[in-house]
């Protein structure tokens, strides 16, 4: 009994450790990191908070103290997530008054580069037919086995790569214009459009897949965090009604997207509704919520689900949206105060 209570004194000094490291204002990899798997940490915390409350005899100062900070951390970390669990409020309003004209339906998904499951990803958007098709990931191989969607989705916009942030974009709806832009990196693009619905009204979209501060990648955040913050800042001075949607290689509940949201104005769905987690597919006890749909003030929820594995170690999203003004009066957008202004416009200026 000793060792095991030795054993959970060690891993709930480990587990307190990893929570308290991301209070380090660092875009260095393991501090960024460590944001990710706050749902995990909250249910290893409760475990050995539990441990050690059955197996504590309250005699030992360190191990009352090690009780007292894991129940810290639980709070905390409660704190964190709990906008993204359904018990919480929801951000985006459910909408569904059959105006079909201002309805459009988007689908999301990091294909996995190395991933040659070509149709499981074809059968899933037959499925859901979506208006808005946004794959990243993608190179050469996948843009000629997704140029069966040109006959359906005729208006396309294609930036095949062979290093991981490929981009290809189809739509129903008519492109009024569009292009790739290359914010921070001359290797990773991303997506500005403008899309005519069937009623007429204009939306400005963009499609993003910055690098994620991991070692084979960017042992840094900055170019990731400074793409968010460009964007963000671009997407608060759009007069059109306006979404965000691809891989942002950030967990929901993180500083950056927090920061994002506020700076943007944008609602995210997920919140009051679920995590909605996306990456990994292929480990149920390590996943987070990284595709996103974002959206103005003026949308309304018509759907939202993630869809089925494909291959990919991503799970699709799929996000049924309908743009209607008075919306804009229902739902609070998310601000920011002249600090966060200022952190915003610090970031997207800042030497990667």
């Amino acid at each position: 009994m000793e060792i095991l209570y030795t054993i959970q004194l060690v891993i709930s000094w480990i587990i307190i450790i990893a929570v308290v490291l991301p209070f380090v204002k660092s875009d260095y990899w393991v501090f960024k990191i460590l944001e990710y798997p706050r749902y995990q940490k909250f249910i290893l915390c409760a475990i050995l908070f539990v441990g050690l409350l059955l197996t504590n005899d309250y005699t030992d100062n360190f191990s009352v103290i090690t009780l007292a900070l894991l129940g810290l951390c639980m709070l905390y970390l409660t704190y964190k997530i709990w906008p993204y669990t359904p018990l919480s409020k929801k951000e985006m309003q459910y909408l569904k008054n059959g105006d079909i004209s201002n309805q459009l339906k988007l689908f999301t998904a990091n294909v996995f580069q190395e991933n040659k499951a070509y149709d499981k990803l074809i059968s899933q958007v037959k499925k859901e037919n979506p208006d808005i098709i946004l794959l990243v990931e993608t190179d050469k191989n996948w843009e000629k086995a997704m140029d069966i969607f040109i006959k359906d989705y005729p208006h396309c916009l294609k930036e095949p790569k062979d290093n991981t942030y490929g981009m290809l974009f189809y739509s129903r709806f008519p492109i009024v214009d569009g292009r790739f832009e290359f914010l921070v990196d001359k290797e990773v693009p991303s997506l500005l459009v403008k899309l005519q619905l069937p009623s007429g009204q204009h939306v400005r979209l963009w499609g993003l897949h910055p690098k994620p501060p991991v070692p084979q990648e960017d042992i840094r955040s900055t170019a990731k965090d400074k793409e968010l913050m460009k964007v963000a800042l671009k997407v608060k001075d759009e007069k059109l009604p306006a979404i965000v949607l691809g891989d942002l290689n950030d967990v929901a509940w993180s500083h950056v997207t927090k920061l994002f949201r506020k700076t943007s104005g944008l609602l995210d769905p997920r919140r009051g509704r679920g995590f909605y987690s996306t990456f990994s597919a292929n480990h149920w006890y390590m996943r987070f919520p990284l595709d996103y749909v974002f959206c103005s003030s003026d949308f309304g929820l018509v759907d939202m689900k993630r869809l089925k594995y494909n291959g990919s170690d991503h799970f699709p999203m799929f996000m049924h949206l309908q743009f209607h003004a008075e919306m804009e009066n229902k739902q609070e957008e998310p601000e920011s105060d002249t600090e966060e202004k200022a952190e915003a416009e610090e970031i997207a200026t800042q030497i990667v």
